[in-house]
C-alpha cells in the first residue's frame, strides 16, 4: 500500500462518497476506485459496501481507518515541524562564547531572537583556547570567540571588529584625557591578560614598537576581572569594550586608546557538518545585534570628553 491509496481511503471515509472524494482529490471516480482495489487487495479484506446513495465501510475498514487517522496526523506533524525548521523555529543550538560576551552584551540580544522562536539555545563560556576546543570537539553549534587559532575541525568568519580602550580608576591622573596615548602609560602600573591570549599579544606588540615600558602587576585570563581591580585602583589596562559593560563611571573610567588596537570577535563553526538554518539565522541575529551595541559604545565612549 502507498500514500495515494491510503488518502483516497481516507477522502471517502470523510466524505461517504468515490465521487465526492474525486473531486476533492483532482481524479476521475475510475482512479479513485482501482486505489481502493489495490487497497484492499493489499489488506486482504473488503474496505466498503457500495450503495445507491453512496458507501458505507465494512467492519474492518472503520477498524483500519483510525491507524489511517493516526498516519495523516503523524504527516501533519512532520509537516508542521519541516515548517518550524524552514522558519528558525525548532531545534537546540549549542553556543560557547567568551565570558564577557556571554554574561553581559548577549543576554539582551539573544533574549531578541529566542521570544520570537520554540528554538533552545544552551550557552556556555570559556576562554579563547578552550572555546575553538569545544567547537572542534564537543559537538558545539556555533561558537563566538576573539582569537582565531589553527585548528583542525573548525572555521572562521568574521563577526565584527572593536577598538581596544585604556580603563583608569576613578581619580587617576589621566582621566581629564580625552584620548589616552601610549606613551601615557609609560612605567604605569599595568593590569593584563594572559600572556597566552592573542588579544593581549597584540597589545604587548604595540608597546614593544613604542618603546613604552609598563609595570605589569596582575594577569588575568579573564577581561572582566582585569576591569575589576582596576576598579579597585590596581593599575590601568587596555581591554576590549565589551568588558567594560556593566561598570558605572563611578567605577571604572574608559578611554579612547591610540593607537587604535583593532579586536576581532570572530563565528567558529565545526568545518566537519553544515551550520542549520536556525544556527545562521541566530549568528546573524548577533552580529546585527552586536554591531549596533558595539556603534552605541563606541559613540559613547569618544563623547566622554572631560
Amino acid at each position: 500500500m502507498n500514500i495515494r491509496q491510503l488518502e483516497a481511503f481516507k477522502t471517502i471515509m470523510q466524505l461517504g462518497s468515490f465521487t465526492r472524494a474525486a473531486e476533492k482529490l483532482n481524479l476521475t471516480q475510475p482512479a479513485v476506485s482501482k486505489l481502493i482495489i489495490l487497497l484492499e487487495h493489499k489488506c486482504g479484506f473488503q474496505l466498503f459496501h457500495r450503495q445507491k446513495n453512496g458507501v458505507v465501510p465494512t467492519a474492518e475498514g472503520a477498524m483500519l481507518y483510525s491507524e489511517v487517522e493516526r498516519v495523516f496526523l503523524g504527516l501533519e506533524t512532520i509537516a508542521a515541524r519541516a515548517r518550524a525548521i524552514r522558519q528558525f523555529d525548532y531545534g537546540e543550538i549549542d553556543v560557547v562564547t567568551f565570558p564577557s560576551l556571554g554574561t553581559r552584551v548577549l543576554p539582551p540580544i539573544l533574549t531578541g531572537f529566542l521570544k520570537k522562536r520554540q528554538i533552545k539555545v544552551n550557552l556556555t563560556s570559556r576562554n579563547s583556547w578552550l572555546l575553538v576546543d569545544r567547537v572542534a570537539t564537543q559537538g558545539v553549534d556555533v561558537g563566538f570567540g576573539m582569537a582565531k587559532i589553527d585548528r583542525p575541525g573548525v572555521q572562521f568568519s568574521l563577526l565584527c571588529s572593536m577598538k581596544g580602550v585604556c580603563v583608569l580608576p576613578p581619580g587617576h591622573r589621566l582621566v581629564g584625557k580625552s584620548v589616552v596615548g601610549v606613551h601615557d602609560l609609560e612605567a604605569e602600573r599595568f593590569v593584563s591578560l594572559a600572556e597566552e591570549d592573542g588579544v593581549q599579544v597584540d597589545i604587548d606588540r604595540v608597546f614593544a614598537e613604542h618603546g613604552v615600558a609598563r609595570n605589569v602587576v596582575l594577569k588575568s585570563q579573564l577581561s572582566e576581572s582585569i576591569c575589576s581591580f582596576v576598579a579597585s585602583g590596581l593599575g590601568v589596562a587596555i581591554v576590549d569594550p565589551i568588558s567594560t559593560v556593566g561598570f558605572h563611571r563611578d567605577e571604572l573610567v574608559v578611554k579612547p586608546f591610540e593607537p587604535a588596537i583593532r579586536q576581532d570577535i570572530w563565528v567558529i563553526t565545526p568545518s566537519f557538518r553544515e551550520v542549520s538554518l536556525g544556527a545562521r539565522a541566530l549568528i546573524q541575529h548577533v552580529k546585527e545585534g552586536l554591531s549596533a551595541k558595539i556603534e552605541s559604545m563606541d559613540a559613547a565612549i569618544a563623547g566622554r570628553a572631560p
